[in-house]
């Protein structure tokens, strides 16, 4: 976990959901390793509800690795990628593997039909402190350079972009007891529906949850001396001085980047988050900053409760090269470079969540391509990832992609607590949930689920609570998930046997959106036509001199797959799709005049 020791939240938290319901790894990790679980947004509607866990940072790790260990299919290789080994195709090029150094500085070849490039934030990386430059992708860790030079040469645009980390300090230089307290939910959500009825993989045993002790944090905040001190520092600051040219996440900016933009505050909240029950470290959520070290300590020793602090390790900026990601399908595969794909920051997203969706529709893709399986995908309305994917491609970040519930135009139907609805059916289909007993566990889970959610749509029309049926009490609007289990409880798990509490937020949230949910699938199935049309890789956007010039340049540089996709291009109006369908239909009559096959 290199930055925040944290997994899910707004909008991430659904994307780990929707990782989980399709057999992935990242709930159940979490969920076995998080010291602090809190539900987000709980005052607002199910649909933007957002699961979050503060997880212990060294118990994660080893917990990952334990999994994979487990897998005797797997082999790790260490060592830094040098090049790729590819062909040249009539379209292209196509994967044949990749070259790697080894730490004691032995060339290997790796030969794969199928190669997943998740480089992070190393590619030509520079960590910034004040005017001082690093060579590396993280504190401590070299910068791996010739990856970028192979991916150029292969004639991908790079692009490059800046993220950022706060201090971390010594708890017991805190004065603890003196700050707020923020706890975490008394009854936890997990991100797992494996992880009430408790699992177990290789050597890691969830058998409860939460799993180990939960933690506290505590808020504390910066003032108006310190940020008197990063004003008159701000040509020391990379950000400001030049040092830095590309764009870092505008929803998580410096501190510095905070005092500049908000002047009229005189304060900006911090929480003081444990690390892990292994270290002492905190992480200082709220100050990411590339200051100098005597600012970064005047900062933190300004702050309440932190008069003594000592700092463990300073913040710093991380500069990197990406793949501008209108260069992949929404499967992540390079378009140019058959058998390739590419997921994490290397797309320009930020955060674990965005980069673990990336891998999981990668990973499944790279196993479907080897094994001439065709491909995978999901739309827009089908989950967060959908949505993620399409941004991608559609949408060329120019600063890190952070995933948003309003970016989500159908998420009355995406929401966390219905993943398992969507998604794990699909997960069964692909084959997904067969090659170990947690899959067969998660089946079996899948199955109670629906069962569950079908008889409780049952009792919600045959059962009355007062003078109403429930399925109309469900609709006034202080009528919550707690008083729907009182009403039916009882009756469900009569029927079906032990209850996930999860179940009643899926049939609360479900008959409340109902209305609005009916509306949202008319304009589904509205658009779902355009949506899928799909447009021939062979069009030659040039050549189209009656669509206006800024849509052919949009056309031409993303050269979307459907006309849904088209649709959602900056500077694509809905008469150059007008256009575009007639000019493409003339297009395939034209190419199927001269050679029928090469039409389709």
């Amino acid at each position: 976990m290199s930055c925040n020791p944290a997994i899910g939240g707004l909008a991430k938290g659904q994307l780990v959901r929707e990782i989980d319901a399709m057999g992935g790894l990242m709930g159940l990790v979490a969920d076995a390793t998080g010291i602090q679980f809190k539900l987000l947004n709980t005052s607002k509607g199910a649909a933007v509800h957002g699961p979050r866990c503060q997880a212990d940072k060294h118990a994660y790790a080893r917990t990952v690795q334990a999994f994979i260990n487990a897998r005797p299919e797997i082999d790790v290789v260490e060592g830094g990628v040098e090049r790729l080994l590819t062909e040249e195709t009539p379209g292209g090029h196509k994967i044949r593997g990749v070259v790697i150094t080894t730490p004691q500085g032995q060339q290997i070849e790796l030969g794969a039909p199928s190669v997943v490039l998740t480089t992070g934030t190393f590619m030509s990386a520079i960590m910034h402190r004040g005017t001082s430059t690093t060579p590396g992708g993280r504190e401590g860790e070299e910068a791996a350079n010739p990856i970028s030079v192979a991916l150029a040469d292969l004639g991908l645009e790079l692009g490059r972009l800046k993220t950022g980390t706060p201090p971390r300090l010594d708890q017991r230089t805190i004065n603890w007891e003196s700050l707020p307290i923020q706890d975490g939910d008394n009854s936890p959500t997990p991100f797992s529906e494996l992880s009430r009825e408790g699992w177990s993989f290789g050597d890691v045993n969830c058998n409860r949850f939460p799993l180990i002790e939960q933690l506290s944090c505590r808020q504390t905040h910066t003032g108006p001396g310190s940020h008197d001190s990063i004003r008159a520092n701000l040509d020391r600051a990379p950000m400001f001085s030049g040092q830095i040219s590309s764009a870092g996440p505008r929803y998580c900016p410096s501190i510095e980047d905070k005092v500049v933009r908000f002047a009229e505050r005189e304060q900006h909240g911090v929480y003081l988050e444990p690390e892990s029950h292994e270290s002492d470290w905190v992480y200082c959520n709220g100050i990411a900053t590339s200051l100098p070290k005597d600012v970064q300590d005047t900062i933190v020793r300004s702050m309440p409760g932190c008069e003594n602090a000592k700092i463990l390790m300073y913040g710093y900026a991380v500069e990197y090269d990406m793949v501008r990601p209108h260069q992949i399908y929404v499967t992540t595969q390079a378009r140019r470079i058959s058998g390739f794909f590419l997921a994490g920051q290397i797309n320009g997203t930020s955060g674990y969540e965005e980069a673990a969706a990336q891998g999981l529709v990668a990973g499944i893709n790279a196993a479907m391509h080897s094994q001439d399986a065709g491909e995978f995908s999901l739309d827009r309305s089908q989950g967060y990832i959908g949505v993620l994917m399409d941004d991608l491609v559609t949408k060329t970040p120019r600063e890190p992609y952070r995933m948003f519930t309003s970016r989500a135009e159908y998420r009355l139907l995406l929401r966390s607590d219905n993943a398992p609805d969507r998604l794990t059916p699909l997960a069964i289909e692909l084959g997904l949930l067969d090659y170990h007993d947690l899959g067969t566990q998660r089946k079996a889970n899948f199955a109670h689920r629906m069962k569950a959610i079908e008889h409780g749509r049952s009792l919600l029309e045959s059962t009355t609570d007062g003078e109403k049926k429930v399925s109309d009490r469900i609709l006034e609007p202080d009528y919550s998930v707690n008083d729907l289990k009182n009403a039916i409880g009882q009756a469900l798990a009569d029927a079906t046997g032990d209850v996930d509490p999860g179940i009643y937020q899926t049939l609360h949230a479900h008959r409340r959106y109902e209305p609005y949910v009916k509306r949202q699938m008319i304009e589904i199935r509205r658009h779902d036509e355009m949506e899928h049309k799909p447009i021939p890789d062979w069009i030659d956007y040039e050549s189209m001199d009656s669509l206006r010039n800024e849509a052919r340049g949009a056309l031409g540089k993303y050269r979307p797959t459907t006309f849904g996709q088209a649709s959602r291009l900056e500077g694509v109006t809905p008469a150059d799709l007008t256009l575009l369908s007639v000019l493409v239909k003339r297009a395939r009559v034209a190419r199927r005049d001269t050679d029928p096959i090469q039409s389709q």
